[in-house]
């Protein structure tokens, strides 16, 4: 059973709040895609019980070495006008073997990118955490804001995460 705690889980409690108000967005990681991700070998799903969302699938990484993890949301959702940022909501092991930065990266309505690298062996273990890929501005329309977490520098198999999901919160 996963816990519960760290900013991720302020994250994902604040992307659940404001859900219905179409000033957030909050996406389990049945709802991204995993490269892998139906491959048993690869990836394991697991559902839990928790008091921010009844029944929660998340996707457990047993070894991979394309770690690839997209998203994609439709801007005419989140309101006009409102900045947001998005986040890979994870959790890391102690003994997890993700020795390379990951690169996080979002693509905006507009087509503008933003694209950072961040190193995993700096961030918390053993709670859930929010990667922030980036910031945009709703701007209503009907186009998909797409958002990556990729993992794929060098052949080293990779360890010890698990995805919860990704959450567009006003920031």
């Amino acid at each position: 059973m996963a816990q519960l705690n760290g900013d991720g889980i302020q994250l994902w409690a604040k992307g659940i709040m404001h859900q219905n108000e179409l000033r957030s967005a909050v996406l389990s990681a049945r709802n991204l895609s995993i490269v892998w991700g139906s491959d048993g070998r690869y990836w394991k799903w697991e559902r839990i019980s928790n008091p921010i969302s009844e029944d929660l699938e998340i996707a457990e990484l047993i070894e991979v070495c394309w770690l690839q993890i997209d998203g994609k949301y439709r801007d005419q959702n989140l309101a006009k006008g409102v900045t947001y940022g998005v986040y890979f909501i994870v959790k890391l092991e102690e003994n997890h073997s993700i020795t390379r930065p990951v690169t996080l990266k979002l693509t905006c309505p507009s087509g503008n990118t933003q694209e950072n690298k961040v190193d995993l062996k700096q961030q918390p273990k053993k709670e859930l955490i929010g990667l922030k890929v980036g910031e945009f501005t709703g701007s209503g329309t009907n186009k998909f804001i797409r958002f990556s977490f990729n993992g794929r520098e060098g052949t080293s198999w990779k360890t010890g995460l698990t995805c919860f999901g990704a959450v567009i919160v006003p920031v």
